[in-house]
């Protein structure tokens, strides 16, 4: 078969974005970092309206600004429930809009890479609360949208002053505004700055050092790169955290590791839970009297008073990355367990019978397609003639060597907008029943190949996202070690509804037979 000739920039050189992930009910959901204001507990009062929807549960007074509190369940299928003593609210901004979700508690800081998310469709009857979705391991993470949170039927528009230069005022008043992680070491609450926080992972089974000691606990491996694990509490002279695997018990694990990077090393430190997103301004930093031992790795206090809770020891990652004994254990791991190249072949080379060969192409978004599936690729034809009546998915018939083929687009069928460039498309050439068939595509990316065993059903909710027909056609996902995700597309389900053979719509079979086969 024909391959691509210059294939796209490897997805390992995508971007990167941070997301923060929340819990409501059975639902693990996932706002933009550059969307959250900040994370607080649940208002001790708050002011109901009256008539207002079952989903907005009131108004709380956050440093002057009165912010709607709204409860997801009724449009997710979960209960509205009345005690929210241990829950949490995500402020949100979205233009001038604040608003306040709901959530059971908070969940982990995520750095995913842009190949790796799926851009959800939605059709007209559908609020698009979700715009994205994402692959974790075993898990699926629904994206937010917080601009469609902020147009929600129902939600007042508050006349809060203008937070431009509200905001403008504050940095000149009391200087700039940060945002940084809290989380408890020890019953103590500290903090480190968002931007210094590579990662927040679940406390794993760690793997064993021959570095460890009563602070390093072991390591544990973040896609291929090894990452010293210590217990800050220890490491402080506090109270030490439990190290011990989890014990199965219906009860959540709180524990994390927060991962801070350095170069090529890596750094984790575990820590009892993670509370939640906190925006401090300048004057709020105070400066922290001189400990023995530990000058500088505190940058300062983070003061907070007005909203009664508890100070937060604020953590500096340069000094921490830097003092001696981190450094070394960060660099140690570093030399002692990365994996060599050809370390990694021979692994390769066991997995090699368990593996399925796909091609990828880009239409909307990164698909595979099994390559047994595939007869060829061929460059787009503009000379192609579209048959009188023929249905608005079939893009025309073109003539490929001395057999008619009729050409169907793939984002006609799918309800996506109009390639770009229809010129630099593909076409790729597959067989149903003795004839032939093109299915145009974006692009063609690359040939992978892909572990059975990594191959995950998509599920229900997300397919529910997708449009009717590309439903159908999608049933599973494989996440690849580079962090790119592909949506694996079938073509026998999809060439049964297009020549008619199928259950569902028929989109080919209404063409002359003399078109739809062999010349």
């Amino acid at each position: 078969m024909d391959r691509p000739s210059s294939p796209a920039a490897p997805a390992a050189q995508n971007p990167v974005q941070l997301y923060g992930s929340f819990h409501l009910g059975e639902f693990e959901l996932a706002l933009p970092i550059d969307a959250l204001q900040e994370v607080v507990t649940f208002p001790d009062a708050i002011a109901k309206m009256p008539l207002a929807p079952a989903h907005l549960l009131g108004m709380f007074i956050l440093r002057g600004l009165l912010i709607p509190i709204v409860h997801l369940g009724s449009f997710l299928g979960l209960p509205n429930g009345t005690d929210h003593s241990e829950a949490r609210i995500a402020v949100i901004a979205s233009g001038d809009m604040r608003l306040g979700v709901l959530f059971d508690r908070t969940g982990e800081i995520l750095r995913v890479s842009t190949g790796q998310i799926v851009p959800l469709r939605h059709g007209s009857e559908s609020l698009g609360l979700i715009e994205s979705a994402f692959h974790l391991g075993q898990r699926i993470l629904q994206v937010l949208s917080a601009d469609v949170l902020s147009r929600l039927p129902g939600l007042p528009h508050i006349l809060n002053p203008d937070l431009a230069q509200q905001a403008s005022q504050r940095r000149m008043a009391q200087g700039s505004r940060h945002q940084a992680i809290s989380f408890q070491v020890g019953g103590r609450p500290m903090a480190l700055p968002m931007e210094a926080i590579h990662e927040i992972v679940r406390f794993p089974v760690l793997e064993h050092s021959v570095l460890a000691d009563s602070s390093c606990r072991g390591w544990l491996q973040l896609r291929g790169r090894p990452v010293p694990v210590v217990d800050f509490a220890s490491f402080l002279g506090l109270e030490s955290c439990s190290t011990e695997a989890a014990d199965g018990s219906d009860s959540e694990d709180l524990r994390r590791v927060m991962v801070l990077r350095r170069d090529d090393s890596y750094l984790g430190l575990l820590v009892d839970e993670v509370d939640s997103i906190v925006a401090y301004l300048g004057a709020q930093l105070l400066p922290m009297p001189a400990i023995r031992g530990q000058a500088g790795l505190f940058a300062g206090c983070i003061s907070r008073c007005d909203t009664g809770a508890h100070d937060l020891i604020l953590v500096s990652a340069p000094a921490l990355l830097a003092e001696p004994y981190m450094a070394e254990l960060a660099k140690g791991h570093h030399d002692l367990y990365l994996v060599a190249d050809d370390e990694l072949r021979d692994v390769e080379t066991t997995r090699q019978r368990a593996r399925e060969t796909w091609v990828t192409f880009h239409l909307d978004r990164l698909m595979g397609l099994r390559i047994e599936q595939l007869c060829e690729v061929i460059d787009y034809d503009p000379t192609l003639v579209r048959p009188p009546g023929a249905p608005s998915h079939v893009r025309g018939v073109l003539n490929l060597r001395q057999t008619l083929i009729t050409v169907i687009d793939l984002r006609s069928l799918y309800s996506m907008k109009e390639a770009e460039d229809l010129a630099a498309s593909k076409i790729l050439i597959v067989e149903h029943g003795g004839y032939k068939y093109g299915l145009v595509v974006d692009a063609v990316q690359n040939i992978v190949n892909i572990e059975r065993a990594e191959k995950l059903r998509v599920p229900a909710m997300v397919a529910n996202q997708l449009d009717t027909e590309l439903r159908q056609d999608l049933r599973e996902i494989v996440d690849l070690p580079d962090q790119t995700t592909i949506m694996l597309l079938d073509s026998v389900p999809l060439m049964q509804r297009l020549t008619g053979n199928g259950s569902g719509s028929t989109v080919v079979a209404a063409l002359p037979e003399r078109v739809v086969g062999q010349a």
